[in-house]
């Protein structure tokens, strides 16, 4: 069967008509009111004349999207609590290994000028309240707040201390707010999230020049391309313990990798490993060759221009060969860009990503083969962008590895199962969650709508499938004050 995607002869899918389900745009209310005001009604605050209830430091962990993430929480929560925010601290993860500050990645001013409106940010601390405290942050009153943690507990159990001490320190900050929380804070965290946050010049200058490139050589699609976010990494294929094509040698190459990277943890009692039951499962990161596959079965041809958003591929040489022979025109960041433009984002995990993101968010099709804080914002990011639909190939991977397992199908059979699972994305992906008052349950990131929908711009969705590069991001740059 793989052999035969070859001699395919049947019409190519066409990138202007992958999409079949849409949704009239709608004229949006007026957002609803997000200052603190609503808040003062509330809750016990309500009293309070002028002034803040203190400031507000979070550190924010992980990679560039969970700190993503912990931003948009850290302004929801300053603004539950009547706080003034400090500018986030990254910390150093030792699986990202990036050292970048906040002005690394996001643009400080930018940030705090959208949200001056609704919740008060600053760079630093005074300085007399830092000599309070010997300049010295460790002296700082830390609080480690319990995951997904409601409104109710950050007013009854945050809120007086924060009076008390004038100043707290949340550390780590990796989903410490329910997603269930008032409309007014949730608004809080749209407007952060896609209005507030904007990458630092440096990395919007050339997330657009690589945006810009890859329209110019998708001329054969109407300037439209499909990005992929491959995960196959050394360490996603490490860690993932499924078995390739490799032996005895790429076998003993992992088994090494995980020795080296993560310890006994995947010889602890509690922990099975079980290679056969993870690809069963759906666990296993998608080679390139069966993201072909996968593409191909799909209709799309050797016309279709693809990005690959990716670290460094595993043997790359050996498992990009037959994916650049189905697609040709495959394109990653170090292709797009000269070793020059580059130079300045090497040893940054966070900065790379953001150029891949923006290139991603951007394509008429984006393809996620594996779960992650990635996939998930980007989904969000692009159902906000694209009239609520995430135009996102999301497939069954347990389907998927049951039919390439099977010798017998022929392509006919894989390119119509390939044919059901697309149709399955193209619905999914427009799919609004219920949402009765403050009760959500799915993720505000991942399904931004109906609650973000007042910051859409109504002109967004026509815009941005004419894939003028630059007029893309200008209207990231659309900010509600």
């Amino acid at each position: 069967m793989i052999e035969c995607w070859e001699n395919d002869i049947e019409a190519s899918k066409e990138l202007p008509s992958v999409w079949e389900y849409k949704r009239r745009f709608k004229v949006q209310r007026p957002c609803p009111n997000s200052s603190i005001q609503a808040t003062k009604r509330r809750y016990a605050w309500a009293g309070e004349s002028s002034g803040s209830s203190g400031y507000l430091i979070v550190n924010a962990n992980g990679g560039l999207n969970q700190q993503r993430s912990a931003i948009c929480n850290a302004v929801a929560v300053a603004g539950l609590l009547n706080a003034v925010l400090v500018i986030p601290q990254f910390d150093f993860n030792h699986v990202w290994k990036d050292p970048s500050e906040f002005g690394d990645i996001y643009d400080p001013d930018h940030f705090i000028s959208v949200l001056e409106k609704h919740v008060k940010v600053v760079k630093a601390l005074p300085d007399e309240v830092m000599r309070k405290y010997d300049y010295n942050m460790t002296s700082i009153h830390t609080i480690r707040v319990p995951p997904w943690a409601p409104a109710n507990y950050y007013m009854g159990q945050i809120y007086p201390v924060l009076r008390e001490h004038g100043v707290l320190r949340f550390a780590p900050f990796a989903n410490r707010l329910a997603m269930s929380v008032p409309a007014h804070i949730q608004l809080l965290r749209c407007i952060t999230n896609y209005k507030a946050l904007r990458y630092a010049s440096p990395v919007s200058t050339l997330a657009e020049k690589l945006v810009n490139r890859m329209v110019e050589k998708s001329t054969r699609n109407g300037g439209k391309y499909v990005s992929v976010h491959l995960r196959f990494e050394e360490d996603m294929v490490s860690f993932s313990c499924c078995i390739y094509d490799g032996g005895a040698a790429e076998k003993y190459e992992l088994a090494s990798f995980r020795e080296a990277e993560w310890k006994e943890k995947f010889k602890r009692k509690d922990r099975e490993v079980n290679p056969g039951l993870n690809r069963i499962d759906g666990k296993c990161p998608l080679t390139p060759l069966e993201v072909g596959l996968l593409l191909r079965g799909m209709g799309f041809d050797n016309s279709t221009s693809i990005y690959i958003a990716s670290g460094k591929i595993y043997q790359a040489e050996r498992h990009l060969k037959p994916l650049l022979k189905m697609f040709p025109l495959l394109y990653f960041k170090e292709t797009l860009a000269t070793a020059e433009e580059l130079a300045p984002f090497k040893g940054y995990s966070s900065r790379l990503a953001a150029l891949d993101y923006t290139v991603c968010l951007y394509s008429e099709v984006f393809v996620t083969t594996q779960g992650g804080n990635f996939p998930h914002f980007l989904m969000g990011h692009r159902r906000f962008l694209f009239n609520g639909h995430a135009k996102t190939i999301k497939p069954d991977k347990r389907k998927l590895v049951v039919l390439l397992q099977e010798k017998t199908i022929s392509w006919k059979g894989f390119k119509d199962e390939m044919q059901v699972m697309l149709a399955e994305s193209d619905r999914k992906g427009l799919m609004v969650p219920r949402v009765k008052k403050i009760n959500r349950k799915t993720s505000i990131y991942m399904y931004p709508l109906p609650e973000c929908s007042c910051l859409q711009a109504q002109n967004s969705s026509h815009r941005l499938s004419n894939h003028q590069g630059s007029d893309l991001l200008a209207s990231q740059d659309k900010s509600t004050r």
